[in-house]
């Protein structure tokens, strides 16, 4: 990898990997899509048939594959640094782990009417804050450079 962008749900991984590929033409990786390609379900169909424990060893499996198969810029989804194989297996990895940090407020106004997201699905902002402050040190943990995207 070139580049490993980690944040909460809606902070722009997907958006900045977008972006960064039209500069740097470097290939991009969403971890999501390729979950989603690896299984031959949607996210919410992972977690419906496996909950999360088991969306979670998917994504494992799959970041790992795509750690070692993969050269440019890596999207991971939001609950990827949760598990601490995840986070060592970032920190491992020579390219910059950027942190993209987003407000709350910002994360519910991003993500409203959204249906992908089965973990945000029933939280309004004081939830979304506790789940990110639950998340914050173990996103600060494999970062190597934070930016805030709020705005």
């Amino acid at each position: 990898m070139q580049v490993i962008l980690i944040g909460f749900m809606g902070s722009g991984k997907t958006t900045v990997s977008t972006l960064l590929n039209e500069q740097l033409n470097l290939p991009v990786t969403d971890l999501d899509q390729a979950i989603i390609d690896h299984s031959q379900m949607s996210i919410p169909q992972i977690f419906k048939r496996h909950g999360e424990v088991g969306f979670r060893q998917i994504e494992h499996q799959v970041l790992l594959e795509t750690l070692q198969s993969n050269d440019g810029i890596l999207a991971t989804g939001g609950g990827t640094p949760l598990r601490a194989d995840n986070r060592l297996k970032l920190q491992e990895d020579p390219a910059p782990v950027i942190l993209l940090h987003v407000s709350p407020e910002e994360t519910a106004r991003r993500i409203q009417g959204s249906d992908d997201r089965p973990i945000a699905n029933q939280l309004d902002v004081i939830g979304l804050g506790k789940l990110l402050a639950k998340r914050q040190s173990k996103y600060e943990e494999c970062a190597d450079i934070t930016i805030d995207t709020d705005g």
